[in-house]
């Protein structure tokens, strides 16, 4: 298969998942609707751009990008996602919460498609948690963050670390047992019928393709892509429960019980576009 061919095996996929991913107690709407934010503390922390505008890659259905307006201040953000049902359901969202299209738009579009399709600059170029994954070329992924990036803004992505992407779901702190490459050499395809947020949807779409990114492979693209890195964070913790064995330890954070040496899960980067 080439690399149109999985991104569109992916859209299908995604697409489904897009309709099941609201009604779960994962992304837990009811919650959001009410006012609470999506976004993690880490993201929150580290990013302080209340009163800039922003450009979201790889939104899913929008809680994220309507939290920043919401509830971080920010004053205009656009979300991008190539699964028309989830943009479709992240417009909903923003009107239901009260938001107008200038405060938070959305736009279809795969994210190598997306220079075609939109013809704006922003403060700030934001994606995290699982969207690279999905992926196959980071020189292009890079690329289009650079061309959405006007001079002197901020790039900032949170995501699981490469180092666990080998490690299958049922690893211990025992028994790590490698079950994907680290190294992208191919594409690693699986059919389930679920995501991280439930399982037994009834999908038709169960066939997906991942690509297995190195921290090497990560950095170096942004930085052919004319971006100067000003932080790289590693964090001994997830964000969710990567492995089946991991524990949640009372502040929104999952760690590896029983592990003798720490190890990173989470990552954190912050670029910016010195042009």
């Amino acid at each position: 298969m080439d690399h149109h061919e999985y991104i569109e095996e992916n859209r299908a996929h995604w697409d489904e998942l897009a309709e099941h991913h609201p009604e779960t107690d994962f992304y837990d709407v009811e919650a959001f609707l009410n006012g609470e934010s999506s976004l993690r503390r880490l993201e929150r922390e580290e990013l302080d751009i209340a009163d800039r505008r922003l450009l979201h890659l790889q939104c899913h259905f929008g809680m994220d990008t309507l939290s920043w307006v919401r509830n971080e201040g920010v004053a205009h953000a656009t979300g991008v996602d190539f699964s028309p049902t989830a943009i479709e359901t992240a417009r909903e969202l923003r009107d239901e919460i009260g938001l107008t299209p200038e405060r938070a738009g959305f736009v279809e579009s795969d994210i190598y498609e997306l220079p075609s399709n939109l013809d704006e600059s922003f403060e700030v170029v934001f994606t995290s948690y699982g969207t690279i994954y999905w992926l196959p070329d980071l020189g292009r992924w890079a690329d289009v963050v650079a061309t959405h990036l006007e001079p002197g803004g901020t790039f900032y992505i949170a995501d699981g670390h490469p180092l666990t992407n080998p490690f299958a779901y049922e690893s211990t702190a025992e028994s790590l047992q490698v079950a994907h490459p680290y190294f992208n050499t191919e594409a690693v395809t699986e059919e389930f019928d679920g995501s991280y947020a439930g399982w037994d949807f009834g999908l038709e779409n169960q066939r997906s393709h991942g690509f297995s990114h190195s921290m090497e492979d990560i950095v170096t693209a942004l930085i052919d892509a004319g971006l100067r890195i000003e932080f790289l964070h590693e964090h001994p913790w997830a964000t969710f429960d990567r492995f089946e064995a991991m524990e949640p330890d009372g502040d929104d954070r999952w760690r590896l019980p029983e592990i003798e040496y720490e190890l990173p899960f989470t990552f954190s980067l912050k670029a910016t576009n010195p042009a």
